[in-house]
């Protein structure tokens, strides 16, 4: 039997190589958490039932799940499967990142770096991987100079994973200090502006957050137009509660993973000019 074809993979380690496999694999889950979230709204509960009794065997009768109860785990799997995958893709964007800066730092234009060199590289790159979250920022800052500007987003991964791993209810030891676990994420919103603004859909907003709009009186002869921006967004829950999340804010997970990276790759070529002198970058 043929065997398949191997994946190509990138001989040599360059920011353009680590944003082309972070933003596929993120594409790929952009893709399924859509398509799974497409499913979830269109299932059919006596197809699930003719499905459950296929096989004419059940593993513990007494312990399947009528539709209902099923769509609802699902659902909270989803959830957790989709926060974990994002968070993984994160990690090892940040693992790459250091990778290349350790290779920046030791090796600089020196395209056959001896031995010795190759391996204080890989032996630091090792103890980075293996450093927990807060540990790996505070090496990219320390030593790098990078600083990640979405570097809560990503914390907010990483509580909510905590929860979820738990079974979803938020418990006192999830809290901060105000009484509550905050997340902290990305959107996009649609918002009206003047039909004659020039903003586009990547500008900021035009009141500042949390100005109400004036009465429909005072706008009721303006003409309007409808953009989309992306938007900070928090959800708060207290101990006790479940954390769940609404279909647009789990796509916005998405956002906040890639907004996120794309801030850290622009910090890490930043260092890569100001190490290597010529401005041309990594």
């Amino acid at each position: 039997m043929p065997q398949p074809a191997p994946v190509p993979r990138d001989s040599v380690i360059s920011l353009q190589s680590i944003s082309r496999k972070f933003f596929t694999a993120l594409q790929r889950q952009h893709d399924l958490l859509a398509f799974n979230l497409a499913g979830l709204k269109t299932a059919d509960p006596a197809a699930y039932d003719r499905f459950s009794g296929l096989s004419r065997v059940m593993p513990l009768p007494q312990a399947h799940l009528p539709a209902p109860q099923m769509l609802a785990f699902a659902r909270g799997l989803m959830l957790r499967t989709t926060i974990n995958d994002l968070l993984v893709l994160t990690v090892e964007c940040m693992v790459d990142c250091h990778h290349l800066c350790l290779f920046v730092r030791y090796c600089g234009r020196n395209t056959q770096p001896g031995k010795e060199l190759i391996e204080q590289v890989e032996k630091e790159h090792a103890s980075f991987a293996r450093m927990n979250l807060q540990e790996k920022f505070g090496a990219l800052e320390e030593t790098y100079g990078i600083v990640c500007e979405l570097e809560d987003g990503v914390f907010s991964l990483a509580a909510a994973l905590r929860v979820l791993s738990r079974g979803g209810m938020v418990t006192n030891d999830d809290i901060a200090p105000d009484g509550s676990l905050t997340l902290e994420f990305k959107s996009m919103q649609d918002c009206e502006v003047p039909e004659d603004s020039q903003e586009t859909t990547s500008a900021e907003a035009l009141a500042p957050e949390g100005v109400v709009r004036h009465p429909i009186g005072d706008v009721l002869h303006a003409r309007t137009k409808t953009i989309s921006r992306l938007v900070d967004t928090t959800r708060t829950f207290k101990p006790g509660t479940m954390l769940e999340l609404g279909d647009a804010e789990l796509l916005g997970l998405n956002i906040t993973a890639a907004k996120f990276v794309d801030g850290l790759l622009k910090s890490v070529d930043f260092y890569a000019k100001n190490q290597l002198g010529d401005g041309k970058g990594s």
